[in-house]
């Protein structure tokens, strides 16, 4: 049976997941960014994957654009269809709220999320790092060993949810989800210069919290931050990157940029990460339409 596998990924953690996996399970790797520009989405892939980070999980978890392509997929009713959200922090609090969400779009596709999983990994965003213990060594073993047993569940293409525990906590977890919730609204706003009184959704905000995002005078206009956006949001003017005001949140222009000039809102300033087996070919490659 055929295998393809999808992923959006910022900073390396998701692609560094789903090169793994398909090359265990001898899985075609394509890049949600490459097939965006469709009107729809066919595969005859009897197997669809979908590797993706998830990013304000108790807002909503799925990045923007895994939406959109969840959403352009067609006759997906008798695909095996599996989900891996990499997360910092906390797996239940971050990862099962966002396989959730994800699973109620499949189904109004009309397909089936049939397998769901989730893998710690360090976060991009270390504004939070104090959530999570960050042992970088510790969290990619656990990672590959994680790994192995999510090919085995493909291949053998076995239906796998989280179990009643784990929702349950989820639904206790509701009140802390609704504070967070507002928390979050108001910092949106705030980085998307929105008015506090805007009517603006949380999901029409986030492309527009670039405009919080600053370059310093250490740039060179090299323009590596332009190509490694993968929803082409920055374009160079006068050897200068500017936003375009239909961001993903994903910090790949800042983590990726060689001088450390571009300061994003949502980083603690000084500390970088990427993906140690992913570099900047593997990133640019990501909006690669061959």
């Amino acid at each position: 049976m055929s295998t393809e596998i999808y992923y959006f990924s910022g900073t390396g953690n998701s692609l560094a997941v789903a090169r793994d996996i398909a090359e265990k399970i001898k899985g075609k790797l394509i890049s949600i960014p490459s097939v965006m520009d469709k009107q729809s989405i066919k595969t005859e892939a009897d197997n669809i994957g979908i590797v993706f980070p998830c990013y304000l999980a108790q807002l909503y978890g799925i990045p923007l654009i895994v939406e959109r392509f969840v959403k352009k997929l067609e006759n997906i009713g008798s695909k095996y269809i599996f989900a891996v959200c990499t997360c910092g922090g906390l797996e239940n609090f971050n990862a099962l709220p966002t396989l959730k969400n994800l699973s109620k779009i499949i189904k109004s596709m009309g397909g089936e999320l049939t397998a769901e999983f989730s893998i710690k990994l360090p976060m991009n965003n270390l504004n939070y790092h104090f959530f999570t213990d960050q042992n970088q060594e510790t969290m990619f073993k656990n990672c590959k060993d994680k790994v192995e047993v999510i090919c085995q569940c493909i291949t053998n293409r076995k239906k796998n949810k989280y179990k009643f525990l784990k929702s349950l906590f989820n639904l206790l977890m509701t009140p802390m989800y609704l504070m967070l919730q507002n928390f979050y609204i108001i910092h949106l706003k705030k980085m998307s210069k929105e008015p506090k009184d805007t009517n603006l959704k949380y999901y029409e905000m986030i492309p527009l919290t670039d405009k919080s995002i600053y370059v310093d005078d250490k740039c060179n206009g090299c323009g590596i931050c332009a190509k490694v956006c993968p929803v082409q949001n920055i374009k160079m003017i006068e050897n200068k990157p500017v936003w375009q005001h239909h961001c993903e949140m994903c910090l790949a222009c800042d983590e990726w940029c060689p001088k450390k000039a571009i300061h994003h809102w949502n980083k603690v300033e000084g500390k970088d990460y990427h993906h140690p087996d992913v570099n900047l070919s593997d990133m640019l490659r990501q909006l690669s339409k061959g």
